[in-house]
């Protein structure tokens, strides 16, 4: 750009839209008068309106180079100048923009009219407030600039919370020293007829509005609050977890105070407040209006996949292993985080092994307190590397909701439990009979014998006899038996029980047993 002569027409008016348009903050309209040698106090409009007429004194004097100053200050502090130039066309000689630092961004709504970009300091749908990084209409920009204003930090993203609108200034937990009193408290004011984006919240439920927190002022950080901290709004408590997981950094939520605020009437005036002690480090507090997604949402949004070839592929080639013997293994479809059947089966790409977990089960457990590590494995896994495993897919369509686990051949060929059962034929039955059993079988069978006569004279048979009156099941008769004892009448043997010590009581001697016809049919005396 030349250094002489009057300032072009076309730039003159690009320099007075971007000064007019909502995504300029104050800290930016005062680092422009600074520079500029303009006063900087005074609110919003008043900073406006003296940058506009500042420019506008330049065309009237023809003063080229004064303006050049303005237009490189525009191009160094506004940091979406470039594209805001490009896309709205403003310049005969369109500025081929930049292309953003970061990759993910927040695309606005299309922008209005041509002649509609300059005239409102309030934005539609997700646009721009005081005191905020933003982007102007139908600009699409790095999410980074919407977590820097005058403290060059930004949150890590997050698939469950996508940043759409800083609300208000970054506020500073300044760091207590020994003299300070035990507790601070830092206070947010809020109403939503100073932020219109607020208003979509009512149609929108994924819209939340969020608290963070960072310990430290620049490059990424992790969300992060004092260790002793609490919040409320509106003189209620927000019951929170502000910590995280113990000794876990980075796995600290944001808290979202949606349900705490009143946004209606829109003039009515929040109070958060913010209360933290004995801190030795500084912390920086901000309030974000931020679109959160649902886990089925996130869901499908898992696209990549492990085809179920390949998995076959890559069992077989363990097996082929020469140094490993191969063994067929047993592959659970229950998921080992909720100990339900998967739904969706799925792991990371850089797991090794073929069990799977369920992905709803495991995104449900990363909203709780983001660690993306494997259950099985504990390799990272982080959402980019979530893939569907289609072989364990395959099975669980094949296969009934009672089936609980498969068994995996070396060969990648899966067989249901009991889908196949060893049949044993009667001839080779008598293989499986003891030959313990066999001579027990012999010897039970000649007692029953002996017992069914007992009309020999054998020990055996007399033994066995012994105190037994007989009855009609033993195929003897009573009369045989008091023939038989009446004839021989001998004692009967003594009965000695091995497992008795010495100690014990010695045994009571065996009654005889009486035969005698009283025996059985009473005495007549």
């Amino acid at each position: 750009m030349d250094r002489a002569g009057p300032p072009p027409k076309d730039k003159v008016e690009a320099l007075k839209a971007v000064a007019k348009n909502a995504g300029v903050n104050k800290t930016q309209l005062q680092s422009l008068c600074a520079v500029n040698g303009l006063p900087k106090t005074g609110n919003k409009p008043d900073l406006v309106k003296r940058l506009v007429d500042a420019i506008q004194q330049c065309v009237a004097r023809g003063d080229g180079s004064t303006f050049n100053t303005f237009y490189t200050s525009f191009e160094t502090i506004v940091p979406w100048f470039h594209t805001f130039v490009a896309n709205t066309g403003l310049l005969q000689q369109t500025i081929k923009p930049q292309p953003p630092p970061y990759s993910q961004t927040a695309i606005y709504p299309p922008a209005p009219a041509h002649g509609n970009t300059s005239n409102s300091y309030a934005m539609a749908s997700y646009g721009v407030a005081n005191g905020s990084h933003n982007a102007p209409k139908g600009v699409s920009r790095p999410l980074e600039w919407y977590n820097q204003q005058r403290h060059e930090f930004q949150f890590k993203p997050s698939v469950f919370y996508e940043i759409l609108y800083r609300i208000g200034e970054v506020r500073d937990c300044e760091r207590m020293s020994a003299m300070q009193q035990h507790r601070q408290t830092v206070s947010i004011k809020l109403r939503t007829s100073d932020h219109p984006q607020l208003n979509n919240i009512g149609n929108d439920p994924s819209l939340r509005i969020m608290m963070y927190c960072a310990a430290g002022k620049n490059g990424v950080q992790d969300i992060a609050f004092p260790h002793q901290s609490e919040l409320k709004v509106n003189g209620g408590e927000v019951k929170a977890n502000l910590r995280g997981l113990k000794n876990k950094a980075g796995s600290t939520r944001p808290v979202d105070i949606t349900d705490s605020l009143r946004l209606r009437p829109n003039t009515y005036q929040n109070n958060i407040e913010f209360t933290y002690a004995l801190t030795r480090e500084s912390f920086y507090l901000v309030v974000y209006l931020c679109k959160t997604p649902t886990i089925e949402e996130l869901v499908s949004r898992i696209t990549k996949k492990i085809r179920a070839e390949s998995v076959v592929t890559e069992i077989a080639n363990k097996a082929n292993d020469p140094d490993v013997v191969a063994t067929s293994q047993v592959l659970s479809l229950k998921c080992p985080l909720s100990y339900m059947r998967l739904s969706k089966p799925c792991r990371g790409l850089d797991c090794g092994h073929i069990q799977c977990f369920d992905a709803t089960s495991y995104l449900q457990l990363q909203e709780q307190g983001p660690q993306w590590l494997c259950p099985i494995c504990s390799k990272s896994v982080p959402f980019d590397q979530l893939a569907i495993d289609e072989y364990a897919k395959g099975i669980l369509e094949a296969t009934p909701k009672s089936v609980e686990q498969v068994t995996i051949e070396p060969t990648g060929k899966w067989i249901e439990p009991g889908a196949e059962k060893v049949t044993v034929p009667d001839s080779a039955e008598a293989s499986f009979v003891d030959d313990d059993d066999l001579y027990v079988s012999e010897v039970l069978s000649a007692a029953n014998h002996g017992f069914s006569t007992p009309g020999r004279s054998t020990t055996g048979a007399s033994t066995t006899l012994i105190g037994t009156p007989m009855n009609g099941s033993t195929g003897g008769t009573p009369s045989l038996a008091r023939s038989s004892n009446n004839n021989n009448k001998r004692p009967a043997p003594e009965v000695i029980d091995l497992t008795l010590s010495d100690d014990d009581e010695p045994p009571r001697p065996v009654k005889r047993a009486n035969y005698g016809l009283n025996a059985y049919f009473g005495s007549n005396s």
